[in-house]
């Protein structure tokens, strides 16, 4: 608890740096429009968008558009809340609507991270029957995501970080998540939701194979 607690000052510390420097970083930037944009994100999600080291901090780089677009309307009107993510999407340059979708717009066509932090790699065959149960009519088999109904992709996120997603959505700590979606999460056991995480780190990689171990699905 002592070390989240600390993980998150350190989030927010830097998310204050990130505002407070946003400026004399846009006139030293020389990129593209929307990697100019980009700078006050750099400090937490990694200058080529990967997110953290440790996976607490999500890979943005090749996600949806149209979802990212959201999550930033979402975090400036408070409906999702992270401190962090607040205090920078209520930077001024963030209420302007081409700004938002030209941000969005180069995060997207980033690469995504190809060494995305995973779980344990136990138990991959239960994480790949919950997934195509419950995540890949809307996610897809390939967890990429469906940019014309604003479904993020997933496949090669963090385990950290889709470990607390898991929790949250099932928790019902916020109303973002479909109902059915949310339903089917709550009754998931921890080693469950553990091998979900896992299974999702790895899609889009051949690690994302079988394993041999079914001692949670022949619990069920």
């Amino acid at each position: 608890m002592k070390n989240h607690r600390q993980q998150f000052k350190n989030r927010f510390s830097a998310a204050l740096l990130a505002v407070a420097a946003f400026g004399a970083s846009q006139a030293a930037l020389s990129a593209s429009e929307g990697g100019r944009l980009y700078a006050p994100c750099a400090t937490c999600h990694a200058p080529n968008a990967w997110g953290s080291m440790d996976g607490a901090i999500p890979s943005l780089a090749g996600q949806q558009r149209h979802y990212l677009e959201k999550q930033l309307a979402l975090f400036r009107s408070g409906a999702r809340v992270d401190p962090a993510m607040q205090l920078v999407a209520v930077h001024p340059t963030f209420r302007n609507h081409h700004d938002t979708l030209a941000l969005a717009r180069y995060l997207s066509n980033l690469e995504p991270n190809p060494k995305p932090v995973n779980g344990s790699g136990e138990h991959l065959r239960v994480g790949q029957e919950i997934y195509a149960h419950i995540c890949a009519a809307c996610h897809g088999a390939d967890g990429r995501g469906d940019a014309g109904n604003r479904v993020p992709r997933i496949a090669g996120q963090h385990y950290p970080y889709l470990r607390r997603q898991i929790d949250a959505a099932a928790a019902l700590h916020r109303d973002l998540a479909p109902p059915e979606m949310t339903s089917a999460l709550r009754g998931m056991r921890s080693q469950e939701e553990d091998a979900l995480a896992d299974y999702i780190s790895r899609l889009g990689n051949s690690d994302a194979l079988l394993d041999a171990n079914r001692p949670i699905a022949e619990g069920r």
